[in-house]
């Protein structure tokens, strides 16, 4: 598969639950509309399970 890969930020609001009934996370993500591409790729993929890599970047390589 090939990398989709986008530039992303945690709002503003509670972004991470940690726990449930499953014991799994769910992180939110707010995306830049200039990264939509990459938006619709993720939808499009064919298994609803991927690997996640966070890289920290400054401000100046992001777009916002």
């Amino acid at each position: 598969m090939e990398k989709i890969q986008f530039t992303a930020s945690l709002p503003n609001i509670f972004a991470i639950a940690i726990g449930g009934q499953d014991k799994n996370s769910r992180i939110k993500l707010d995306v830049p509309a200039s990264d939509l591409a990459a938006v619709m790729e993720l939808l499009a993929l064919d298994s609803p399970v991927f690997k996640v890599t966070i890289e920290k970047i400054e401000n100046s390589e992001s777009d916002w």
